[in-house]
């Protein structure tokens, strides 16, 4: 269930989540500091959404270079999240929407026939320090996501 209406130049959703150790993030004071990449993940339980965590890892000098911060959204449980986080750090702040607000208001929600198994598309979105859609990517299928180096692009102009 894609939303049609967020699209580049859009005002982005604003919200509030929580890390999976409790911490309440708020999408507004990380837009004060520069510009955000919103990443959605299935889960960390998803192989293809770990991968992309370590390959966000992997270049997140040349994020921290454009100023931007990199939010992940995980469509799971918090105690889930935190199981695989406390074996697993990373670097980047990830949060958990487990009612799937967030993700039915990007419009990345994709729906199955059991609510449990309602789950995020992998889509990712640059934000600029407005709040304005500047990138948006929503993958096809889980397997796909977006070029980073095409996300880079789009910071360095910002």
């Amino acid at each position: 269930m894609l939303n049609p209406s967020l699209s580049c130049g859009s005002p982005a959703p604003v919200f509030d989540l929580r890390t999976p150790f409790g911490v309440e993030v708020r999408l507004m004071d990380c837009l004060l500091e520069g510009p955000v990449l919103l990443e959605f993940i299935r889960g960390t339980w998803d192989p293809d959404a770990r991968r992309r965590l370590a390959r966000l890892a992997e270049v997140r000098e040349k994020f921290l270079a454009r100023r931007a911060r990199i939010l992940v959204v995980a469509c799971e449980r918090p105690d889930s999240a935190f199981q695989y986080l406390e074996k697993h750090p990373s670097p980047h702040t990830v949060l958990v929407d487990p009612d799937r607000v967030v993700t039915r208001l990007y419009g990345v929600l994709k729906r199955f026939s059991l609510p449990v198994l309602n789950i995020a598309r992998p889509a990712s979105f640059v934000l600029d320090r407005c709040g304005f859609v500047r990138y948006r990517f929503v993958a096809p299928l889980q397997i796909h996501s977006a070029d980073l180096d095409e996300i880079l692009a789009v910071l360095g102009n910002l």
